[in-house]
């Protein structure tokens, strides 16, 4: 999940058509959490996509309880042709929610989060630090482990 180990500007939009309109119209920039409330809680779309695809081509809905975050749906965005097909997507990931697993949502400037990121150098997954990170981060959810920082 590249989302998780990036900070996010949370925006908010009206409701899951606006979210849909913002994507499809490429107006939403990958590091945009877009969030809405109905009836059946607070969601947020965002980026899972890395810097080979365009910003939410990969696009994960979490739905916010007691101030904690749930991953309902992975929807491939790209896949989807209208902002109406993206629409109906969203609101079903919101009427339907199972919740699939506890994520994180890194909000703002990042200060000492914990996230699981992928070694641009070796390509394993380690558990680092969102801020120390960042400096090697030349796509979302990338960084380098302590057994390549020595070629660095």
């Amino acid at each position: 999940m590249y989302y998780e180990s990036i900070p996010h500007k949370i925006t908010p939009v009206a409701d899951a058509t606006e979210a849909a309109a913002k994507i499809k119209e490429g107006k939403a920039s990958s590091i945009e959490a877009l969030s809405w409330t109905n009836e059946n809680g607070k969601f947020y779309v965002v980026s899972d996509s890395h810097i080979d695809d365009s910003p939410f081509a990969e696009t994960a809905v979490l739905k916010e309880i007691d101030s904690e975050f749930f991953q309902i749906d992975s929807i491939t965005a790209a896949w989807i042709h209208t902002k109406e097909e993206l629409t109906t997507c969203f609101v079903d990931a919101a009427n339907n929610p199972p919740i699939e697993r506890k994520t994180q949502l890194i909000v703002g400037e990042s200060t000492n989060q914990m996230a699981f990121i992928s070694c641009g150098c070796c390509g394993n997954r380690f558990r680092g630090n969102v801020k120390e990170q960042l400096e090697f981060d030349q796509d979302n959810g990338y960084g380098i482990c302590t057994n390549c920082k020595h070629y660095i």
